[in-house]
């Protein structure tokens, strides 16, 4: 559902509520205090209090914010998306806004919030507000913030919905086609190669994962290209439609959710399509290596090597790990073009969601300033990443008496995140500053908390977004 969006300074006449913001320790002249105790509503961050309306006036919805002096986009954030699920029942909002600054995170959490995927359901129910006016002063700072704000929740929100498909609606072919037709829409220049072609360019770790599939793989090249570029930046994102193991079959509960295994290239695609729109001064190029990896064709076996673009050879360890031999193409293919940075996105590794739980993803690379600003731009967004080393002395575990690599080791299972961002490393020439994202643990929730509803999260999306629009200048904030 499209919301329309608009600024006022008063609520319209055919508003069916209005949301008024409410501090913990100043309800006074909100309602009657005896009943408020009531209700326990106390203004804390996230509560929710419907009143009738005052006068024949329309209903007024109370947002608890928590402490006025400790207002943050984060309890904003969480507030709101709070909000958007609690007023579906009505067509036209208001909201009251706590400040001028917070236009940009109001847009976005009450779009996440009230996200809903409904596409295989017979009855999609109330869908929520239409409209939506926030009361502030109508500034051209207001208006920058409400565009920025629209833009990135439609990428988080397409995002969503690519990860949420099935894998068999979702195979590489249909990810490819869909991309491609959101890179004509959103002013990027692509590139599709079928099978044939990724053989030609000897991409042996994309083409060996597909073996195992019926469905041949994909790889999908979007650049967006301004006017006058600043600099050039590098995306990469791990693109499995689903992976059931290869050989290395999963039991069916870690089987469940394989279809959102394409969770990077879904972020990086989203990303990508918002950046005309917002004017990124950075040239872009992404990189989406597609493919399901499944053990019902010809398999990739244990101890069979494949070749990499670069000429690396890899011997397989674990058909499941999968993810790092499509993105070691990939990352080869990004570093040809001299970029000025990389940053890939993968549904990696359990042990980072082990190590960081289901909020927090982690950001691995070979440059301590780049990691730190892809950090700060996924703070300054409202997501969480937390960094973790690259050890050099671990580097020998990925040593094979057959092979230049090994794709995983048997013996040890532990620091395995670790582990797959050194083979990542060496797929990128040094020079190249460089920054992993693992979202394991973020790809997808069971639960429904602040802008995280079940489902496909877009966890990634506006930390790209927000990397891009200030690069090389992570202080430059929008």
């Amino acid at each position: 559902m499209t919301i329309e969006w608009r600024l006022a300074t008063t609520p319209p006449k055919d508003a069916d509520a209005v949301a008024v913001p409410a501090f913990a320790g100043r309800l006074t002249g909100l309602a009657a205090p005896a009943f408020l105790v009531g209700c326990g509503f106390r203004g804390e961050v996230g509560q929710i209090l419907h009143l009738p309306g005052d006068g024949g006036g329309p209903p007024t919805v109370l947002v608890g914010l928590g402490a006025e002096e400790s207002l943050d986009d984060a309890a904003i954030r969480h507030a709101v998306a709070v909000l958007a699920r609690s007023v579906r029942g009505y067509h036209q909002l208001a909201i009251r806004m706590p400040g001028a600054g917070f236009v940009r995170a109001v847009v976005e959490a009450f779009a996440l919030g009230g996200y809903r995927f409904t596409r295989y359901k017979s009855g999609s129910g109330q869908d929520g507000p239409q409209r939506i006016d926030l009361l502030t002063e109508d500034t051209a700072d207001a208006r920058a913030a409400l565009g920025t704000g629209r833009a990135v929740a439609r990428g988080v929100l397409l995002a969503r919905d690519l990860v949420n498909e099935p894998g068999e609606a979702l195979t590489p072919a249909t990810f490819a086609d869909r991309a491609g037709a959101i890179a004509a829409a959103s002013g990027l220049d692509h590139e599709i190669w079928d099978e044939h072609q990724i053989a030609g360019e000897r991409l042996g770790g994309l083409a060996g994962v597909a073996r195992g599939s019926s469905r041949p793989a994909r790889l999908v090249r979007l650049t967006y290209r301004p006017e006058r570029p600043t600099a050039t930046v590098a995306l990469v994102g791990k693109g499995v439609t689903f992976d059931a193991g290869g050989l290395s079959l999963k039991p069916t509960p870690q089987m469940i959710d394989m279809a959102a295994d394409m969770a990077g290239a879904a972020a990086v695609l989203a990303a990508m399509s918002v950046l005309a729109e917002l004017r990124c001064p950075v040239r872009v190029e992404g990189w989406l290596p597609l493919t399901e990896n499944m053990p019902n064709a010809d398999p990739v076996r244990i101890g069979d090597v494949l070749r990499i673009r670069d000429g690396t050879t890899v011997e397989i360890r674990n058909a499941d790990a999968e993810g790092r031999l499509i993105l070691a193409d990939a990352l080869v293919l990004a570093a040809e073009s001299t970029p000025d940075a990389i940053v890939d996105v993968a549904t990696l590794t359990d042990a980072a969601a082990i190590a960081l739980g289901r909020r927090i993803g982690a950001v691995l690379g070979n440059d301590p300033d780049w990691v730190a600003a892809v950090r700060g731009a996924a703070t300054h967004s409202g997501e969480l990443l937390w960094p973790l080393p690259l050890p050099d002395i671990y580097r020998r575990q990925l040593e094979s008496r057959v092979a230049d690599l090994v794709n995983y080791t048997t013996g040890n299972r532990h620091g395995t995140a670790l582990l797959a961002g050194l083979f990542l490393r060496e797929f990128v020439p040094a020079g190249i500053p460089w920054a992993h994202l693992d979202i394991q643990g973020t790809a997808i929730s069971d639960t429904q908390d602040g802008e995280w509803v079940p489902g496909g999260t877009g966890f990634g999306v506006r930390t790209l977004v927000e990397l891009l629009l200030t690069y090389p200048n992570a202080n430059q904030r929008r």
